[in-house]
């Protein structure tokens, strides 16, 4: 093999280390991130009562949250919801969980919605903790579930793992943000450096709540072998709940799903 072969072998592996990197340093947040912003002056539409809450975040952070509430609520499901939209959108999901007799409060990350400031791994997670400890000064945190669907997982997680509640619930889950990378591209080689690793395993494997997770079989946003991976982490007594038929967005479609909240929020845990 000559040396110009050998140079240009090492400049095109070089090459292509450096725009991985550059993907996974620089170009991450648009890849992950999808959010709709909304002006402060919009006015949300919903079938249920509703109130609107601004929380300040580190670094001139400032979050925007929704809360429905209902007479005689059992507790709070506290949502963290996907890398598209705003609250626009999915402050609709209150129809469903509401039937359940629980209050509802999501949060938009910054970027989305109402909600504004920048963005860093730290940041986000330090804004749920902010919007977890505004939910504690309402409800004791047995009466607070967790619920993170997609990328709001990474974000249910680490609470789980740092705060006292009475039920996770994962929705879609991935196992850390490296390894949906590398589910998208698997011929690339492990070298590359990221920007937010949203690493579920390492949360989940110190989370102490019940925890059931969600995840369609025909899910091509997060393919099942990357949700999988969750399960060495799971007690006993948790559940990794397989829907077959159940895509990336469609799971609240199915009827062994809307069971299974309905046996988690209306069991005897619930009461």
């Amino acid at each position: 093999m000559s040396i110009t072969i050998i140079y240009y072998g090492l400049l095109a592996a070089a090459g292509l280390l450096l725009l991985g990197n550059l993907f996974t340093r620089v170009w991450q947040d648009a890849f992950i991130f999808r959010p709709e912003q909304l002006p402060p002056s919009y006015s949300f539409s919903f079938l249920h009562p509703f109130s609107e809450h601004y929380l300040t975040g580190k670094k001139g952070g400032r979050i925007h949250l929704l809360w429905f509430r209902r007479p005689a609520s059992k507790g709070l499901i506290l949502f963290f919801h996907g890398n598209t939209g705003s609250l626009k959108r999915w402050g609709h999901l209150y129809h469903f969980f509401g039937r359940f007799d629980h209050d509802f409060m999501a949060i938009d990350y910054r970027g989305y919605g109402k909600s504004t400031g920048r963005r860093t791994e730290a940041l986000m997670q330090s804004d749920a903790r902010l919007v977890y400890d505004f939910a504690c000064r309402h409800y004791a945190p047995e009466q607070i579930v967790l619920f993170g669907r997609s990328l709001g997982s990474a974000f249910a997680c680490r609470l789980a793992a740092e705060v006292p509640a009475r039920q996770l619930i994962l929705e879609t889950p991935f196992s850390s943000m490296r390894d949906v990378f590398y589910a998208y591209f698997p011929f690339l080689p492990r070298l590359f450096l990221f920007k937010y690793y949203f690493d579920n395993r390492q949360s989940l494997s110190a989370v102490q709540l019940p925890v059931t997770i969600f995840h369609g079989d025909r899910d091509l946003v997060v393919p099942l072998p990357v949700s999988n991976r969750l399960r060495t982490c799971l007690k006993p007594a948790d559940c990794f709940q397989l829907i077959e038929g159940g895509s990336h967005n469609n799971l609240l479609f199915f009827a062994e799903y809307r069971r299974a909240i309905e046996a988690i929020l209306q069991g005897p845990e619930g009461l």
